[in-house]
């Protein structure tokens, strides 16, 4: 059980393994790569007053926002109005209550890792945070999260251009991932209670090693937020295959973290003793090299997953001189969203999972939104 403590902007502690402050917010371990941005759309057409969270099951009214791009060059699309939208819950055609073409603000965090395997790196990684800041406009507010074994939040959300620089100067390198950890973070200390749009944009590799928190908690908690998940993927698997040759004798080895070895153990072993994988020390090198090769195939399927089901999108990055580019593109992505809202003929409150479709009539574009939503419940 963690015990938390707010701080200036919060802190919370844990007497085993884990701490996490916030003013700066620390999690220490023992949340449309892991820079996360958080967005969530709502804006009443009549009055220009926010209205409710993307998709809000504590509420009758469903709210989708849309992403709608052409197909040929994937760019962004505006002036399209209700008439050339359809949507549909559990294959059922609905009315659509309200049309918004909107530009109402953003609420982003920007989750960046900071972990051993991206150390090398930091610096492009603050040049390119940079250029997302300047991509955006003037009147969206940007958090910033970092995370490596523990869980920073370094700026709250604030339009302050000179604040959320000087934040990206304060980024160092640390060792361990608490990747769940900083979703979660940025879920419920971020953007719990914030109206608007909402996204997290994350810059990381997706292999979580340390915290409390495991991948199908965090994943519901997505799932009920309506916000966004961008991931730019980051390719660090080599690197980290080089660590995990070195015997433990050497003193620049790495190591797998008891989480780790237990997610391999449960995803992938399922019989034979636990107590196999309780020592890295113990693992002959072939067994290591398979261990961190299916650690990064479950985070790659983590991250599709995570970002399918909220709307949002992942970018493997290959090389990181283009982060720069893919920025860019996640900036264009977010300025255009269309935000349909609707009451479901479907009345009952089951806490069901309904999925959404949403169709576009104009030939040779896409619309993009997250597959459904998990209804309330009594």
């Amino acid at each position: 059980m963690s015990r938390w403590n707010r701080g200036e902007s919060g802190t919370c502690s844990n007497a085993g393994c884990f701490c996490l402050v916030t003013n700066l917010i620390t999690k220490r371990a023992g949340g449309w790569l892991t820079l996360a941005v958080m967005l969530v759309v709502g804006w009443d057409s009549a009055a220009g007053q926010e209205r409710t969270p993307a998709i809000r099951v504590d509420t009758d009214l469903v709210t989708v926002d849309i992403q709608v791009s052409d197909r040929e060059g994937g760019r962004a699309v505006a002036r399209l109005g209700r008439e050339n939208f359809a949507v549909y819950e559990d294959g059922v055609k609905q009315r659509i209550d309200s049309f918004v073409a909107t530009d109402a603000p953003l609420n982003v965090v920007l989750l960046i890792d900071t972990s051993g395997s991206t150390r090398e790196e930091m610096g492009l990684t603050r040049r390119a945070a940079q250029r997302f800041l300047n991509e955006l406009r003037p009147q969206d507010r940007l958090a910033l999260v970092q995370f490596n074994r523990e869980v920073e939040l370094v700026r709250g959300l604030t339009a302050d251009r000179g604040r959320l620089e000087s934040g990206l100067s304060q980024l160092t390198a640390g060792t361990g991932t608490a990747f769940y950890d900083a979703l979660h973070l940025s879920l419920d200390e971020v953007l719990s209670g914030v109206t608007g749009r909402r996204a997290i944009v994350a810059l990381t590799d997706g292999v979580d090693s340390f915290g409390q928190l495991v991948y199908d908690r965090i994943l519901t908690e997505l799932e009920q937020s309506g916000t966004t998940l961008f991931f730019l993927e980051l390719e660090t698997e080599e690197f980290t295959a080089a660590g995990m040759r070195r015997d433990c004798r050497f003193p620049d080895h790495f190591e797998f973290s008891l989480k780790q070895l237990r997610k391999y153990y449960d995803e992938y072993v399922r019989k034979g003793p636990l107590s196999d994988y309780v020592s890295h020390c113990r693992l002959g090198e072939m067994e290591r090299l398979e261990i961190n090769r299916r650690l990064y195939e479950s985070a790659r399927r983590e991250m599709r997953k995570m970002a399918g089901q909220t709307g949002g999108n992942v970018f493997p990055v290959k090389d990181t001189g283009r982060l720069d580019e893919v920025y860019a593109r996640i900036a264009a992505d977010l300025r255009t969203v269309y935000s349909i809202s609707y009451y479901p003929s479907n009345e009952r409150h089951d806490g069901r999972w309904r999925t959404l479709r949403v169709t576009i009539d104009q030939p040779g574009l896409t619309a993009r939104a997250r597959p459904g939503y998990r209804s309330g419940s009594h």
